[in-house]
Order: structure tokens, then C-alpha cells, then sequence
């Protein structure tokens, strides 16, 4: 009886050591602004993924197609499609009524590393030329979840200090509590620049990212050129106004 009991939870603490799950996780981006996931989940056999769809208007759909697979940034191996839960696949379709309605559906992979930080959930590579969406979405955080980004929204609620009215009833802070106020507020804003920094650098460390940047940079020059600026004048625009934000370009 002892060897079966011991067995069992042997066997118990195999599963659960499989077992890893974020919910809400931090997106870098999407190609699909009406899903979010919802959570990512590793266990012993299948990585999961719950994805919710919101219906843009009536009559929209969703369908999915079975070609949808995982990529780490370990490398750039595809863990394939195994079977799905609540949505139909391709060329079936789930019709909503009204704009609003929401989808909730499971995707079951093949299971990825626990090593693994980050995920690419592509349903199809470079997305859609003729208004289409797909569940493409990119640097899928394993660590970090959307609740950790606002946090910063909670502490500052928390040290706030009401305001005092003046003689004219228009509302002031006195220099001791407003000096406090941004004391506090620092780290938060810190924090939140950091994460939004961090979300933005792994979009741009996606195969083939930065290659479209210098494209779409260049294309930016030669049309300076084109409209009459002269090199020296195009080259200090493209490096004083970049297309890409100060903060992946490393300015301050």
C-alpha cells in the first residue's frame, strides 16, 4: 500500500512539474486588433494557448486555420498545430449576430521548452493583402503579464494627496505635497518606460524587422531627395525625425 501510495505522488509531482502557466501575458505586438490572449500554458504534452475574439460588427467571423504554429526565441523552430477547442477550422466559420460577442477558443501545440521567454503565435506569416486578419502575435511574454504594466496606476492612486482649494476655488498643491506627488511618480513612469522599451526591442529583434526599417528608412531618404532637399539636408532629417521612436533608437 505504502509503494502504491508513494508511486502516486511521485507520479502527482511529475505532472505539476510540467506545469507552467501566465495569464494576460505582455504582447509586443499583433496583427489582430480585435484578439488578445488570454494565457499561455505549458504541461506535460501541450503548450495551450486561450485566445478571446471580439466580434468588430454583425455578421463578423473567425475561423482558424490549422497551419498556426509556435516559435521561441530559443530558435526558429515551428511547434505545429495539434488540435484546437471552440472555434471551427478553415473553411468553416463561427458568425457572430451582434458587435460585441466574444469567442473564447483554445489552441493546443506542441510543447515548447521551459527555457523558452517569449513566443511568435503565427496563424500566417506576413499576414493579408486583401483586408484579412490573423491570429499573428509577436514577443508573447512567459514572464511578464499586462497587469505587470499597470501596477504603476495603483501606486500612485495609493500616495496621492487631495488637493488644497485657494481663495479663487480653482484647486493648487502646495510646493511640499507636489514635490512628493513627483518624487513618488518617478519610479512608476520609470518603470512603465522600461517595459514599453523592452516590449518595443524584442519586436525589432524579429527575423527580418530591422531589414524592413533600413528599407522603409531609405525609401524615407530618397523621397527627401526627391522632393528637393539635398543629401546633407536629408540625412539630418532622417537622423533628427526617425521613423523609428527615440527610445529603440537609443536617444534620450
Amino acid at each position: 500500500m505504502k509503494k502504491i501510495l508513494l508511486s502516486a505522488l511521485i507520479s502527482l509531482a511529475g505532472l505539476t512539474s510540467f506545469a507552467q502557466t501566465i495569464t494576460n501575458p505582455l504582447v509586443g505586438n499583433s496583427d489582430d486588433p480585435y484578439t488578445t490572449v488570454s494565457s499561455v500554458e505549458t504541461n506535460k504534452q501541450f503548450t495551450i494557448v486561450t485566445l478571446e475574439y471580439t466580434a468588430a460588427g454583425e455578421n463578423a467571423w473567425a475561423q482558424l486555420n490549422k497551419e498556426i504554429y509556435l516559435q521561441t526565441d530559443l530558435d526558429n523552430r515551428h511547434y505545429n498545430y495539434i488540435k484546437s477547442e471552440d472555434i471551427p477550422l478553415a473553411p468553416a466559420k463561427h458568425i457572430f449576430s451582434k458587435e460585441g460577442d466574444k469567442l473564447t477558443f483554445r489552441i493546443y501545440f506542441e510543447k515548447i521548452p521551459a527555457t523558452a521567454k517569449s513566443i511568435n503565435i503565427i496563424e500566417r506569416a506576413g499576414g493579408s493583402n486583401n483586408g484579412s486578419t490573423f491570429f499573428n502575435f509577436y514577443n508573447v511574454s512567459l514572464e511578464k503579464s499586462r497587469g505587470d504594466v499597470m501596477t504603476g496606476r495603483v501606486i500612485v492612486d495609493s500616495v496621492m494627496v487631495p488637493p488644497v482649494p485657494n481663495g479663487g476655488g480653482r484647486l493648487s498643491f502646495s510646493d511640499n505635497n507636489m514635490a512628493g506627488m513627483l518624487g513618488a511618480m518617478g519610479p512608476v513612469f520609470g518603470n512603465m518606460a522600461r517595459s514599453i522599451m523592452d516590449a518595443q526591442l524584442d519586436y525589432y529583434k524579429q527575423p527580418g524587422k530591422i531589414t524592413e526599417v533600413a528599407k522603409l528608412t531609405k525609401q524615407y531618404f530618397d523621397a527627401l531627395v526627391k522632393e528637393g532637399f539635398s543629401y546633407e539636408q536629408a540625412i539630418k532629417i532622417i537622423t533628427s525625425d526617425a521613423l523609428l521612436p527615440k527610445a529603440i533608437m537609443g536617444g534620450k
